[in-house]
Formats: C-alpha cells, structure tokens, sequence
C-alpha cells in the first residue's frame, strides 16, 4: 500500500510529461508548416549587393552590404541583438527601385567582428559614425530595430556632429530609450508588464558553451513569441539560424549592454524627421516604449501595427516601407495610427 502513492504520483508526473511534450510537438508540427506565400517570396528574392569590409578603430571589422540604386537616398538598416543583415532581406526588396540600401551585421553579429571594445552600444554607435564617413553617407534615413534603434540613441550621444551633417530622418523600429527600468511601467498586460523583454536581456547576459537552437518543434514554439499573428516557418527559421550563428561570449555582452542602456536624456536633442513604429503584439518592447520614445524626441510621430509582434521587418514589411517613403519623401506622410 505504501508504495501506491509515489507510483500514482510518478505516474501522474510521466502523463503531464508527455501531454507538454504532444502539445510541443502539435503546435510545432503547425508552425513549422505555416506559409505567408507573399511575404515569404518577398524575402526569398535574390538582390545585386556589393559588399564593404569596414576596419574598426578598435581592431573590429564591419560587414556592410548594399542594394538599390546608388544614386538614391542612403536607408541605412539596423538589426536587433542576435540578428544579422538578412533580417531585412523583405524589406530591401522593396526598397531597393528607389534607395541605396545599407545594411549591416553589427559588431559581434553575422559576418562583423568586435574589436577590443567588445559588444556595447557604445561601441556600435562609434560604429555607425565609421560607416557614415567611411561610405560617404548624405542625408541618410537611419532605421534601427531593437538594439540597432538603442544605438540610435547613442549616435546621437557620441557623434551629433556627425549625424547633423549626414542623417536626414530616423525611424525607431520596436525598440526602447531605456530596455529594463521603464519595463513594469511601460508594459501592458499581454507582455506581462514587459517581463519577457527582461527575460531576454537576462538570459543573453548568462554565460554558457552554446546555445543549442535546433531545427525542431520545440524552437519553433520558443521562437513564435516573438512574432505576432501573421508568422511563417520561414520567418521563424530565419531568427533560428541567427540565433545559433551567434558567439554566447557576444551574447554576454551585448545582454550587460542591453541592461544599462538608457537614453532618456538624449533623445529631447534628436532635430530630424522622427517617426517610431511598433506592433501591439510585441512581447519584448511593448508599445508604452515606443510611446515613449515618441514622447521625447520632438515632433516624431507613432505608429502602432494590430497583430504585430517584435519582428516587423519580417512580418509587416510594407508598413514600414511605407514609414521610409514617408520620412524619404516619396510617396506621402507617414500615418499614425494609435
């Protein structure tokens, strides 16, 4: 008779086991075979790029690729922590008939490498300068996701000189002034008050030997939550692959990076076109950050996408096409939508 209960209890445990692993395995199974067919053939377009090999002052190596026209207004794109340039591949298509087109893996990411500066905004800030000068950039509209919009901000810190004689616009895309204070006040009840954007800087910041993202159902399911209603097997393996690209040293520290970010102070200083988009769905900075970054900087409009998560460049890639052609200059004011 003694033995019943811990043999139930076992029991009990193994079933509850195996229902989470049939869910896994269930909602994966669907994930993985979901297509958006328009968005997909968008991203999967082939594109006439050249390549820069921009030295860092620090030791570092920059990977920079351009599309479109050449003569056109400089876009340049700025990825998000773990990302690499392809990140932007549905977006360039768009763009590239009327743009010239840079974009870049930041340090520490893709095909870019640290220098003795390591992964910092700081440090990719003094990058962004470099690539400003060093590829002649004139009236460029800046456009950074995530940790590239972050190092909008410090840009602006480091090197106004620099961006008053060569940024034109700015386009802050799901991004945060500070990623980890203003969390429990800038949340809403769908992002747990932000608590899965801290989650992600603390896990980045954890040091370990790999970070094993399998090609599998249980990364698609991870991975989903970082997109919104309109997610496809292709976008989903795309952060994938990056995610598994990436060294767990620059991990590290672009998470110690993320967590003193704040550039509260800065953004009041920002004098060009200023527009700021983010999806409603986004979990990891929800929209109260992009309202705030709106509120700062003087006269930027806000944009927020219905069903839209953090991934906008992959999900929504003609909204904001539409938001560069609106700080561009072509094709009309860019719309807010609250």
């Amino acid at each position: 008779m003694g033995f019943r209960k811990p043999a139930g209890a076992v029991l009990g445990l193994g079933l509850v086991a195996l229902a989470g692993v049939s869910a896994v395995k269930a909602a994966g199974g669907r994930l993985r075979n979901r297509h958006e067919p328009a968005i997909d053939a968008l991203a999967a377009a082939d594109h006439q790029l050249t390549h820069h090999r921009l030295p860092t002052a620090d030791g570092g190596e920059l990977h920079v690729v351009e599309a479109g026209v050449p003569e056109g207004r400089p876009i340049v794109l700025m990825h998000g922590v773990t990302l690499q340039w392809w990140v932007w591949s549905a977006l360039i298509t768009l763009l590239e008939d009327r743009y010239r087109i840079l974009a870049w893996d930041m340090r520490g990411h893709g095909e870019s490498r640290a220098g003795s500066d390591g992964v910092s905004l700081e440090a990719t800030a003094d990058d962004l300068a470099l690539l400003l000068d060093e590829l002649d950039l004139r009236d460029a509209v800046l456009v950074g996701h995530s940790m590239g919009g972050m190092t909008m901000g410090h840009v602006v810190d480091r090197h106004r000189a620099a961006v008053n004689e060569r940024v034109g616009a700015m386009y802050f895309v799901a991004t945060s002034a500070c990623a980890v204070e203003i969390s429990p006040r800038r949340g809403d009840f769908r992002t747990v008050w932000g608590i899965a954007g801290l989650g992600l800087v603390t896990g980045l910041r954890l040091s370990r030997k790999a970070y094993p993202w399998r090609d599998d159902d249980l990364s698609a399911v991870l991975l989903r939550t970082v997109f919104g209603r309109n997610v496809s097997a292709d976008m989903i393996d795309t952060v994938r692959k990056m995610l598994a690209d990436m060294a767990p040293a620059s991990m590290v520290e672009a998470g110690n990076s993320l967590a003193q970010h704040d550039v509260r102070r800065v953004l009041p200083f920002v004098d060009v076109p200023t527009a700021v988009v983010v999806g409603d769905a986004d979990r990891i900075t929800p929209p109260g950050h992009a309202r705030e970054i709106a509120e700062l900087v003087p006269g930027a409009t806000l944009t927020v996408l219905p069903g839209v998560g953090h991934q906008i460049m992959q999900e929504m890639p003609s909204a904001l096409a539409a938001g560069i052609d609106g700080l561009g200059g072509v094709g009309g004011a860019l719309v807010s939508a609250v």
